[in-house]
């Protein structure tokens, strides 16, 4: 696809999405568009995409890792450069892959992983995993877990699941650490790893990443229990029981700093983790609300969102529709403290045809003419 067809493209669509504020105070919202990146590679191919994902780098590189599918079902990921469209790398996904939030990928495949570092494309290490082949044929990317600047964390799962052995792969792929629980390992925060019984018991268990010694049992109630992060360390541990959601936060050595009692709608109600502050989506009292990591209250502001709400790439904003006066609207806020940066009018706004990924406050990349380009805009006043 030409320039010339995305620039054509873009006027097109703004005739659907181009924003009258609904708030005096708002200035009048435009997309200008940064760049358009072709994924039929100028048509020389019937590929579309649905998918898009972004990581960025110690350096700050930011890599747009979009999964691609072509006219015989055979499956790609394309690396594109965030500044500039440009296609940095393509590979087949017939191997399985798991993403760190610091630029790696590491591929699981022939008994073997390896790291991939997304900007440069460049294969870091590779390593054997552990034990005979047949034992890891059970066992997917899902049992990897990124640690910092392309380490990687390893679970695997006794045949009885009644324990897990833990195995760590230093950055230049060395395997220099092991260690077994005898608990089942679901997900690492930070330095803790959180663990239960196998099964639906309802207690969690905290154990130190770098000993594999249980910090705290944290006793849960009936209903469904969960854990999320934020990277400042704390740990918002949740249990959801009819309709009530039980929040309580606890720090990296297990101490609980306090509970909330919050409203549940089921299928709707959302919580969502930042760095030092969480976002939770009340569906039953038509508000959102902004909370700092100790559980104060920051900001709240009433809407109810008709779409299920999606946090920009970085976390700097959120974004989602609301009805207002009969129409929908889509809203994007800051996340520091809830002020409403973009509000646009949509008239016949397809989201099967469009998608949108947001980028942070002021960017927004969109996935459309029915997945074959990825455009790059800025949201500008």
């Amino acid at each position: 696809m030409s320039l010339k067809r995305i620039n054509y493209w873009l006027i097109a669509s703004l005739c659907f999405f181009l924003a009258i504020p609904s708030e005096p105070a708002l200035a009048k919202d435009l997309l200008q568009l940064q760049w358009g990146y072709d994924i039929t590679n100028d048509g020389q191919s019937a590929t579309s995409s649905y998918s898009m994902k972004s990581v960025t780098d110690a350096m700050g590189n930011e890599s747009l890792l979009v999964t691609k599918v072509n006219k015989n079902n055979d499956y790609y990921i394309d690396s594109v450069d965030a500044k500039t469209g440009e296609l940095l790398w393509s590979i087949p996904t017939d191997n399985e892959y798991t993403l760190s939030d610091d630029g790696y990928m590491f591929i699981f495949h022939d008994n073997q992983v390896s790291a991939k570092h997304i900007a440069t494309g460049q294969i870091r290490w590779t390593a054997s995993l552990p034990g005979p082949p047949e034992d890891w044929r059970l066992y997917s990317a899902e049992s990897g877990s990124p640690g910092e600047n392309g380490s990687l964390y390893v679970i695997a799962d006794s045949d009885d699941s009644k324990s897990s052995t833990l195995y760590y792969y230093d950055t230049n792929g060395n395997l220099s650490r092991k260690f077994k629980v005898p608990y089942f390992m679901q997900q690492i925060h930070g330095d803790v790893i959180v663990g239960s019984t196998f099964g639906d018991h309802p207690d969690l268990y905290l154990i130190s990443l770098t000993t594999g010694k249980k910090i705290k049992t944290i006793t849960g109630g009936k209903g469904y229990n969960g854990i999320k992060s934020l990277s400042d360390g704390t740990l918002l541990y949740y249990n959801i029981y009819k309709k009530t959601l039980t929040l309580k936060g606890y720090n990296s050595t297990g101490q609980l700093k306090w509970t909330k009692q919050l409203p549940y709608k089921e299928n709707s109600t959302e919580l969502f983790a930042l760095k030092d502050r969480f976002v939770f989506v009340d569906y039953k009292n038509k508000r959102i609300k902004l909370y700092s990591s100790s559980g104060r209250l920051i900001a709240e502001k009433a809407y109810l969102p008709v779409s299920y709400p999606n946090m920009a790439l970085d976390g700097t904003s959120l974004m989602f529709t609301a009805k207002k006066n009969g129409n929908n609207e889509l809203i994007i806020m800051d996340t520091s403290n809830l002020d409403v940066l973009y509000t646009y009018k949509k008239g016949e706004f397809d989201l099967n045809e469009e998608r949108l990924f947001l980028n942070n406050t002021t960017g927004l990349y969109i996935l459309s003419d029915e997945g074959r380009t990825l455009v790059s805009t800025q949201l500008i006043k």
